[in-house]
């Protein structure tokens, strides 16, 4: 509805794999806001008006492991690796689960043949977790002090939504954060983001 491109193939979520996660994530900071809740309150002085949509979560940090194993898997199923002749993808996920893993490897399973995120994203499963630090960078430094600001709001419109995938992502989000640095997307605008790690982890306990 926002989206303003030329084509509409390139409209909305129609963009770089690495980038498409970034408005939904976004939108999960809104709705642990105070401020924003408060649009929705019926006029009671709730606790979750005051704290945020926040609560603990005990396997919250087990889920973000798994993510990262899965991203690492992705990508050995993409590298060299599995080129070589007699590569076995079980075994290659046994073996990470034995180096990396916090729950063991079941023999005799193959889980990963029935994922069909590890072959669909194509070697780009980080992603997910990549778009939850500029997530979280867009909203401690755009959002998080006034997220009702129609002239932020304007901005995120103007930088990001409109172009949707007709303008190159990573100059969508140097603009939007100004910081023309991110511009160019090489590396080490990639080892910026991995910097940035996730500052305000969506449901984080006690943090909104």
């Amino acid at each position: 509805m926002i989206g303003r491109t030329e084509y509409q193939n390139v409209c909305g979520t129609r963009c770089a794999t690495d980038f498409v996660e970034l408005p939904s994530i976004l939108m999960e900071h809104f709705l642990n806001s105070p401020t924003v809740l408060s649009l929705f309150d019926s006029g009671d002085k709730s606790a979750i008006r005051q704290v945020g949509n926040n609560h603990e979560d005990p396997c919250h940090n087990i889920d973000t492991h798994g993510q990262i194993m899965l991203a690492v898997l992705d990508q050995i199923y993409h590298s060299p690796e599995a080129m070589a002749p007699g590569f076995d993808s079980t075994a290659a996920l046994a073996r990470l689960h034995a180096e990396r893993g916090l729950i063991p490897y079941v023999p005799g399973t193959s889980w990963q043949t029935q994922f069909g995120h590890l072959f669909g994203y194509g070697a780009t499963y980080y992603s997910y977790l990549f778009d939850r630090a500029i997530a979280s960078r867009v909203w401690q430094k755009v959002f998080r002090r006034d997220p009702l600001s129609r002239e932020t709001g304007e901005k995120y419109k103007h930088e990001v939504l409109r172009h949707g995938g007709a303008e190159d992502p990573w100059a969508m989000v140097g603009a939007l954060l100004d910081a023309p640095e991110l511009a160019s997307g090489d590396a080490e605008a990639m080892k910026e983001v991995g910097r940035w790690r996730i500052e305000d982890e969506v449901a984080a306990p006690g943090r909104h």
